[in-house]
């Protein structure tokens, strides 16, 4: 039995950047519906027409919350972005918050959906401390 993210990676035509893009905007639209009742600060989480998922990982030091986004950079350029914001900046308005800041930034370079998603995954894992 094929899973509904596996039915959705086995329909994409990875040749076209398009159609690669639309195919993991699909599944991280996926896990964001799975996950995010794991999530407490997502109101602060970095915000942009190219991010495609933000999942909420630990900061530098007790004192920060962080977020590791995937981003889209152009057609077949994707980037696993690591920022923070400190907990002290966090305000009752998140639209009046300071943005959190670029900490780190990872080139992913792999054209296949899975294979993004599977590297971004793994820059998950390794910011959990799994």
């Amino acid at each position: 039995m094929t899973t509904i993210l596996e039915e959705i990676i086995n329909k994409i035509d990875d040749k076209d950047s398009y159609e690669v893009f639309q195919g993991v905007r699909k599944i991280c639209d996926q896990i964001i519906n799975e996950e995010k009742h794991k999530f407490t600060h997502t109101p602060y989480a970095p915000v942009g027409s190219n991010i495609l998922i933000t999942l909420e990982v630990p900061g530098r030091s007790t004192k920060e919350i962080g977020f590791l986004s995937l981003e889209r950079e152009s057609a077949d350029v994707y980037i696993a972005v690591y920022s923070t914001i400190e907990k002290l900046k966090l305000t009752e308005n998140p639209d009046q918050t300071e943005a959190p800041r670029r900490r780190k930034v990872w080139a992913i370079n792999e054209f296949k959906p899975a294979k993004i998603l599977t590297k971004f995954a793994s820059f998950y894992k390794t910011l959990r401390g799994e």
